[in-house]
């Protein structure tokens, strides 16, 4: 079940996840049982019983999804309307790296494109709570890394990853931002001109619905498709109390991606002994000076 879907495809899927609760690892299991969406969408209550660990409130959800048809196609129009994109999983434009992890998303919402696939892509994170030094560690290394046609992943936090995004378009590079939020529910707020900006030459991305609000965990989800999306991980400021980029350096360590430290001589290394030993214990290699980026660069493959 590949190829690029039509539209009554995309709003199949809709149907199934958006409106109807079933998340990528449940699909998986229903196409694999019934082959197509067709035939999952008049699959009843009492064939779906049939799947291990299947609940009755879950199968009824399944059943019902036909009944969103028409709501689907609806919202499938309106999101063209206001210049979104929807890809899902089973299209061959679908990120292909995104397969590095357990469950993938079925849909990702964009604007502006996707990250080329033939491209090297590095991520950059850090803390929120940055020091000037450390946003001007990030805004060089990420102004090289565009110098070098590396794209650039990051989330929209402030900080060290909004710093990235800057760095980026400062070496004409482009940057791609994954949210943890819907594409018109901005998190920050004060992020949406720099989220206008990637989009008009990279990309924004999100696997949950435009109107999708922040919610204080939210980034656990975008982490595992920012560590995806890249050929590996570079950090820069963070600490011990860092829980959105030690998260990442968790989901890094669990799908085997490269992770490096960067540090600046001049200041040494910008965190704290606590979150310097946890990210070495999650598999970070500290990089010491400015002349390591090229061997990060070599090391994206």
């Amino acid at each position: 079940m590949t190829g690029d879907m039509n539209t009554a495809a995309i709003t199949q899927i809709l149907a199934l996840c958006q409106f109807s609760g079933v998340q990528p690892r449940l699909l998986e299991v229903l196409v694999r049982r019934y082959g197509n969406l067709e035939r999952i969408l008049t699959a009843d209550a009492g064939s779906l019983m049939g799947i291990a660990g299947m609940s009755t409130e879950v199968a009824n959800r399944v059943a019902n999804a036909k009944s969103h048809l028409t709501r689907a196609e609806d919202y499938y129009q309106q999101l063209r309307q206001r210049d979104i994109n929807v890809i899902s999983r089973f299209e061959t434009s679908y990120p292909q790296r995104l397969f590095e992890l357990n469950d993938p998303p079925t849909l990702l919402f964009y604007r502006g494109t996707l990250p080329d696939e033939n491209g090297k892509a590095v991520a950059l994170a850090g803390d929120e709570q940055a020091s000037n030094e450390g946003i001007e560690l990030t805004v060089e290394l990420a102004r090289r890394f565009a110098v070098a046609k590396v794209q650039l992943i990051a989330s929209l936090s402030r900080g060290i990853d909004s710093a990235a995004h800057l760095g980026s378009r400062a070496g004409d590079g482009l940057s791609f931002a994954v949210l943890d939020s819907g594409l018109e529910s901005i998190h920050p707020e004060e992020s949406s001109p720099l989220a206008a900006d990637i989009a008009r030459a990279g990309g924004l991305l999100s696997e949950f619905g435009p109107d999708k609000k922040h919610e204080a965990d939210s980034f656990k989800a975008s982490n595992r498709i920012i560590a995806a999306l890249s050929q590996a991980v570079v950090v820069t400021e963070f600490f011990s109390s860092s829980r959105h980029t030690l998260d990442l350096l968790k989901c890094c360590s669990q799908i085997g991606k490269l992770v490096f430290i960067m540090i600046d001589p001049r200041h040494g290394a910008l965190t704290d002994k606590d979150g310097f030993d946890a990210a070495v214990t999650y598999g970070a290699i500290p990089m010491v000076g400015m002349e390591k980026v090229d061997d990060i660069i070599q090391a994206l493959v």
